[in-house]
């Protein structure tokens, strides 16, 4: 414990916030790799595309039912390896080996056989990665509960997420497209063989591995029952209390409206985002020199979100992306990709994806935030409920993504066939793809605008929060 000021904090080493900021790391590894689900069972594994699309609408759908009862586990728990580390192991090895699994998918068997055996799959993968983002989110309730602490965790977490998603695509497209782009697959239909998938699922599984590992590392010595204490002194938990938390925590219900909108557009984004560069820039290589050239920038904005955060607070912080974004966002559907000039295009992107990151990075701790919140207006220190409530709603939410893009296809025609890389599609198709892209993610932003304008903890407001769980603990701690 430390002391700022008057008010005395549970502060956490720097080392500590960048080693555990590899847990969600870890996940979105295997998130982005997932999000070319769609893109790999159509093209790939030759299935349809709206069919694969409620198919993975139902999963989300399942993904989040399991969040609530998860997380009320999690709180519940009290084992001699801690609350945290038993379920971030366990989850990343189950995400591990269903990706093996489903990316390993033999190509020779009936349509059904893959339907059914990449849905079973999926529906496991789920449990898993419910296990380990749980952990991401409470996690950050007990490793520090300092105003100017949590925004650190932004700045680890906005460089990890940058670096992922600009690697993973320079692994997919340019690294291991090129290799793979042999034999049948030559000149440059890589991504549409599978070998290539093959090879990729193993890198990535064994780095989302080693990151869990360093992650746990991270959290040992916060992951203890000190930490988990309530500022009311005993705690009794109950899967009813989610209800009281949803329908009476103003902050969780406003959050949880603007990054399940948010988040909606995004996944269509990254979701369409191979057909943006292979079929309406006509270069699919050029999504991995992108991923590379988007690096030094977006981690320099992650460093200034972080300075912004600690000086105006993660509320403000997060308007300000996602203003920027939306700005950017209306700009990019007005110029639209052009194979003879794609940089215009590009720099605008590069320019709405630095910005997004700004606000997207300030989520996590806003959902600590809630949680100390909570705490106050009603005893409770539920960091997993709270976590997994807000993933749950989130999660109804953006489970629509993959249906949309389904229907997006479909609606252009292409929906049942295979779509050649680095050809142009007639039709309807860019079109289609542009308002998954662009006009999509823009609604999902009004929609935080509005919301965020309820959402009354600000930095101010945090420090009194703190303040007066300091004065309650204190007291109970005089009165036992």
């Amino acid at each position: 414990m430390e002391k700022s000021g008057t008010q005395q904090y549970n502060n956490a080493k720097i080392w500590q916030i960048g080693l555990f900021s590899l847990n969600n790391a870890a996940t979105n590894l295997a998130l982005f790799l997932m999000m070319q689900y769609s893109y790999f069972t159509q093209n790939v594994l030759g299935l349809v595309a709206v069919v694969i699309g409620l198919i993975l609408t139902f999963t989300r759908v399942f993904d989040g039912i399991t969040d609530p009862i998860m997380g009320f586990i999690v709180d519940k728990t009290k084992g001699r390896f801690g609350r945290f580390r038993p379920f971030m192991l366990v989850g990343n090895i189950v995400i591990c080996l269903t990706l093996l699994a489903i990316f390993n998918t033999p190509t020779h068997w009936s349509s059904g056989a893959k339907y059914v055996y990449t849905t079973a799959l999926y529906f496991v993968y789920v449990l898993g990665y419910t296990c380990q983002t749980i952990c991401t989110k409470a996690g950050q309730a007990v490793l520090t509960n300092n105003p100017k602490q949590r925004p650190i965790f932004s700045g680890f977490d906005g460089v990890l997420t940058t670096l992922i998603s600009a690697l993973v695509p320079l692994l997919l497209t340019s690294i291991l497209a090129g290799k793979y782009s042999t034999g049948a697959f030559a000149p440059d239909k890589g991504l549409i063989n599978p070998a290539m998938w093959k090879e990729a699922v193993i890198i990535i599984c064994a780095v989302s591995f080693v990151f869990t590992i360093l992650a746990i590392i991270g959290i040992w010595r916060k992951d203890q029952p000190e930490f988990y204490a309530n500022a009311s002194g005993s705690q009794k938990v109950r899967f009813r209390d989610y209800l009281d938390i949803l329908c009476h925590n103003r902050p969780i219900q406003m959050l949880i409206i603007s990054a399940a909108t948010d988040k909606l557009g995004q996944l269509l984004m990254t979701g369409v985002s191979t057909y943006i560069f292979a079929n309406l820039l006509l270069n699919s290589s050029l999504q991995g020199t992108f991923s590379m050239v988007q690096i030094i920038p977006l981690i320099a904005v992650s460093f200034g979100g972080v300075m912004i955060a600690r000086k105006m607070g993660l509320k403000r912080t997060f308007l300000i992306g996602t203003w920027g974004s939306m700005i950017m966002l209306a700009v990019m559907f007005l110029v639209r990709p052009n194979p003879s000039a794609p940089w215009l295009f590009l720099i605008c992107y590069l320019i709405q994806k630095c910005v997004a990151s700004v606000g997207n990075a300030s989520i996590i701790p806003m959902i600590a935030d809630c949680t100390d919140y909570e705490n106050l207006r009603s005893g409770r220190f539920v960091p997993s409920m709270m976590g997994t409530l807000f993933s749950f709603v989130d999660k109804m939410i953006s489970s629509f993504s993959s249906l949309i893009q389904g229907i997006a296809l479909a609606a252009a025609g292409v929906g049942s066939i295979i779509i050649t890389p680095n050809e142009p599609v007639a039709g309807s198709f860019n079109t289609s793809i542009m308002i998954c892209f662009c006009i999509v993610p823009i609604i999902g932003h009004v929609a935080t605008v509005i919301a965020m304008h309820f959402y009354k903890l600000d930095h101010k407001k945090m420090e009194e929060v703190q303040q007066q769980l300091a004065e309650r603990k204190a007291m109970n701690v005089k009165e036992a």
